[in-house]
């Protein structure tokens, strides 16, 4: 017997969910299974005809994330009641659209315009992630800062050797990613490392990499979307006064349990090597070539 599928009107949608939903034809509407259930939001799985998923968090709250939709918080409960595997039609065409594409934003003048600044204490400040992520995060933003990424002993690029890093949903070392190619981004610089990453992502064998949510967040920034408290930081940033810095980052810590920390990690990484004179990229140490998911 086939599940019956449940329509959804979003009330508020991120560009991204708009995009798809409007490439489906005049109904902008968006067809997934529920693949995630937790205590404030569900996940939505869709695919497009690629085959690439998108996972859309679908809660009762505002828009704050690059991929998510509002929706009412009664039919929220009922999602969460029916479960992981309940088909869902999220309708889209009524809903208020949030912005979440980045190339509005100015060129900086130069790349040291990029400061670093105070970034709260993240996964990358823990023993583990001093040990396993710090040092794969600083060589990840000296690639992207110079544009210049050796192979590690292992095999990969310095940002391929950051997915699936750490804990959580969206591991520490994607969310860091995602904060590495933003600002990277706006510096104009790292175009190089940033499209081979690209080209990473697109392979066979993707899945694996890191989690399937994560991985639609990493392909959605490598394309310029990134969520509205990311592009409010870099705003705060690029203001020679930083006007509403304090803010930026106090609303951006409030993402996730440590993914809005983790992202400004990798903002202020790339900050950092900026600000000092360029030097060589260092190949993985031992200690950085252990396997990646025994971490997370």
């Amino acid at each position: 017997m086939t599940a019956v599928l449940t329509l959804v009107d979003a009330v508020e949608v991120s560009e991204p969910v708009a995009r798809w939903a409007a490439g489906t034809g005049p109904g902008a509407e968006l067809t997934g299974t529920l693949c995630g259930v937790y205590e404030h939001s569900v996940s939505l799985r869709c695919r497009e005809a690629s085959g690439v998923p998108l996972i859309v968090n679908l809660t009762a709250a505002p828009v704050e994330t690059v991929c998510q939709a509002q929706i009412e918080s009664s039919v929220l409960a009922e999602l969460r009641l029916a479960g992981i595997g309940t088909p869902v039609a999220l309708r889209t065409g009524g809903a208020e659209v949030v912005g979440t594409r980045l190339p509005g934003f100015p060129r900086l003048a130069g790349p040291a315009t990029l400061a670093p600044f105070r970034a709260p204490a993240s996964w990358f400040d823990t023993a583990d992630g001093r040990r396993f992520g710090q040092p794969r995060l600083d060589r990840a933003a000296r690639a992207v800062a110079t544009d210049t990424d050796p192979v590690s002993g292992a095999g990969q690029g310095a940002l391929h050797a950051l997915c699936g890093l750490g804990i959580g949903l969206t591991p520490s070392g994607d969310d860091a990613l995602v904060g590495l190619i933003a600002a990277g981004r706006v510096a104009g610089v790292g175009v190089g490392v940033i499209g081979r990453f690209t080209a990473v992502l697109s392979r066979p064998g993707t899945e694996n990499l890191t989690t399937e949510t994560s991985l639609c967040h990493l392909r959605l920034a490598t394309a310029g979307d990134f969520s509205p408290s990311v592009l409010g930081l870099l705003e705060a940033l690029i203001d020679p006064e930083r006007r509403g810095l304090d803010r930026a980052v106090s609303r951006l810590a409030q993402v996730g349990h440590s993914s809005g920390a983790d992202l400004m990690a990798g903002v202020d990484a790339l900050a950092r090597c900026l600000a000092i004179p360029a030097s060589p990229i260092p190949e993985s140490s031992p200690a950085q070539s252990l396997d990646q998911k025994a971490e997370r």
